[in-house]
């Protein structure tokens, strides 16, 4: 590689990386710590962020689905209830069920690939 095209490279490297740096939120300092923190610029109000934690005081479940119940226990899993109606077991929780069954039956190729990787030293 030409000493112009490293030049131009490293150049094109660095113009694109200081930028990135600036904006990670992160400072490099030389003392013990290595880094320091700062607050980013944000284009969102403060309007904005206090209706997004009204909503979220009200509904305090995460995407995963664990529930925030505070104080020593933090977050809870989210839990499936049965409640007996008319002598039948049906759910009573808000967890989705239409999830499929996993299925344990193997095609032809996973069974060979099994069969070939759990092979004992025997054989």
């Amino acid at each position: 590689m030409s000493i112009h095209k490293s030049t131009f490279i490293s150049s094109l490297i660095a113009a694109v990386a200081l930028p990135a740096l600036a904006t990670s939120g992160t400072t490099v300092v030389n003392n013990d710590a290595g880094f320091k923190t700062h607050p980013m610029p944000s284009t969102v109000t403060r309007a904005q962020v206090q209706k997004e934690l009204a909503e979220w005081r009200k509904n305090p479940v995460a995407g995963d689905g664990y529930r925030e119940v505070g104080g020593d226990r933090g977050w809870e899993a989210p839990q499936h209830a049965y409640v007996f109606r008319n002598g039948t077991l049906v759910h009573a929780d808000s967890i989705d069920h239409s999830a499929p069954k996993a299925s344990i039956a193997m095609t032809r190729a996973e069974r060979d690939r099994f069969d070939a990787a759990n092979r004992g030293s025997s054989q």
